[in-house]
């Protein structure tokens, strides 16, 4: 398998960074004075005036890190007022998603990565943007970060939202338990089953992650159950791939793609065009089954792990999974590469005899250990189903989404971002939140960005496995696509009822299937694709 250095595919993104900023966008924009925006193809500065509101996801740093950005931002735009107001994790996807219902919200610039269905055209399409001159750089906004990595859907020509950091989903393990126990860092589920059998005999907790819901939707548990689905349907690409004569076909690249389920890079959005009415149509065909024999492979070897090792009984009620493992009591952990910096810096709080917060910045964690961690990747399942090597949730994040509203104060607001994702923004925004105990994901996709050599080094010798999240390959693993809350529910709740022993395996996924059907239709229509687009998939959908 290919291997990536994070900090090597980083000066390659910053070599290739004057290939950006084609396909769609090339037509969207034509980088000259646009009606109404305020931005020149020259780059001049424009006296912006009004209020701009952030209201992102608060955590460690982030107040001091946009406040930071923020002023810098206010003293060049002395008559716009920028206004930090961060909403809590645990209630912020349901805080967005009733936000973009309001007739006229004040929020401006927001993670809209878990708005859903409800963002629909409800955001500002950076594409409009991407070939103007950003003032903070004097060269095309886009030329400021790596644009390849933006998730973006250029046969439509939408991009909303704006990451600047890279992230890759790991896990973390403390090494003196590891020792104590004599057990193995594994490379296969199998190996993992092992060396959680070898912690638990020693009596050691073998893994501490979250089992409550939000764990299951949108992170631990969500993540494993998108990165073993993957494990499942990577040959499925040459069905919902672009063909000859789809509306997104491009035979420069489709008419030369090979599939390759041994390289996890084949797939990459520059790759391959991926067609979603195919790929709906195939669910609905039965083509491509949330029941498949590769997807109760997943699953009875979940349950061969949790809850046991994950905390028994307790398993379902955990809600954050740090304490156990800072404390020595769990030695394994799930989380992004913002893991090595945060540990870091709660490592050199314990040693200046500081309090160590939990993630929620209200509760100490106390009985904290010093311990050597280490890392390793996903391990691979092997088994009837499974058809390549395991990827991991690998991705530009950020998700910076701006809520669209008249010309001008959208102008205002694109304004603010191209400086916040210049090297200048983007270095006052880094330095401000680690000042603030903020933990880096990982290595920055803004262009000459410089961070403390302490900080950088933790990211040297981490590699790039693959991300599992680029396309369709998981889009049936935590129930209806398109994160429909109701489906979500339902699948937290038998497959909870599965791990616990209530229900067979043959019974999960019937109950898998079931939910999924129960709900295509709201994931057809949060994704703008009808059942009548699904009888002609070489069109582009229109919803209708």
């Amino acid at each position: 398998m290919k291997k990536r250095i994070l900090s090597m595919a980083l000066c390659l993104a910053m070599i290739a960074g004057v290939c950006t900023a084609c396909g769609p966008s090339e037509s969207a924009s034509s980088g000259s004075t646009a009606s109404g925006t305020g931005q020149t193809s020259s780059g001049e500065e424009k006296d912006f005036e009004g209020t701009i509101t952030i209201n992102t996801q608060a955590g460690p740093g982030a107040d001091a890190a946009w406040q930071a950005v923020a002023d810098a931002y206010m003293e060049k735009h002395p008559d716009v007022e920028v206004v930090i107001d961060l909403k809590p994790t645990d209630s912020y996807a349901e805080w967005i998603q009733n936000m973009f219902g309001t007739e006229n919200p004040t929020a401006d610039i927001v993670n809209i990565n878990l708005a859903g269905s409800s963002a629909n055209d409800k955001s500002i399409n950076y594409m409009e943007y991407a070939d103007q001159i950003s003032p903070y750089s004097g060269k095309k906004w886009t030329e400021q970060f790596n644009y390849e990595m933006q998730t973006r859907d250029l046969a439509k020509g939408e991009w909303n939202n704006l990451s600047l950091d890279s992230v890759q989903v790991m896990w973390f393990y403390n090494k003196d338990l590891f020792e104590k126990a004599g057990a193995e860092v594994p490379t296969t589920w199998d190996e993992l089953v092992t060396t959680c059998e070898k912690l638990y005999e020693a009596g050691i907790q073998p893994l501490s992650v979250p089992g409550d819901f939000n764990s299951f939707w949108a992170m631990q548990m969500g993540w494993l159950a998108q990165v073993y689905a993957d494990q499942t349907t990577r040959s499925m690409l040459e069905v919902y791939r672009a063909h000859e004569g789809d509306y997104n076909y491009d035979p420069d690249v489709d008419g030369t793609f090979k599939l390759d389920i041994s390289d996890p890079f084949n797939d990459d959005p520059w790759k391959v065009n991926q067609n979603p009415v195919r790929a709906y149509k195939a669910i609905v065909d039965g083509d491509y089954d949330p029941a498949s024999e590769g997807m109760k492979t997943v699953w009875t070897n979940f349950a061969k792990i949790f809850p046991k090792y994950a905390g028994g009984d307790a398993f379902f009620g955990t809600t954050d999974g740090v304490p156990l493992f800072y404390q020595s009591k769990a030695a394994m952990y799930i989380d992004t590469g913002s893991r090595l910096v945060s540990f870091k810096l709660d490592m050199d709080k314990l040693a200046a005899g500081e309090q160590i917060m939990a993630g929620n910045g209200e509760d100490e964690i106390t009985g904290v250990k010093k311990f050597e961690m280490g890392t390793f990747n996903m391990p691979s399942m092997e088994g009837e189903g499974i058809e390549a090597p395991a990827r991991t949730v690998e991705v530009a994040t950020g998700f910076f989404g701006a809520v669209k509203k008249d010309k001008e104060h959208d102008a205002m607001v694109v304004d603010f971002l191209m400086y916040f994702s210049s090297a200048e923004g983007q270095g006052i925004y880094l330095n401000g939140g680690l000042e603030g105990g903020m933990a880096l994901n990982g290595p920055s996709l803004v262009y000459d960005v410089e961070i403390p050599g302490e900080y950088a080094d933790l990211f040297d010798g981490l590699t790039f496995i693959g991300n599992c999240q680029k396309g369709y390959g998981q889009m049936m693993a935590r129930g209806a696509p398109g994160d429909v809350q109701n489906s979500l529910r339902e699948w937290y709740d038998y497959s909870q009822k599965f791990l616990t022993g209530q229900i067979s395996i043959d019974e999960w996924a019937s109950m898998h299937k079931d939910n999924i059907m129960k709900y295509l239709d709201d994931s057809l229509a949060g994704s703008k694709i009808s059942r009548s687009d699904l009888d002609n998939p070489q069109n582009e959908p229109t919803g209708k």
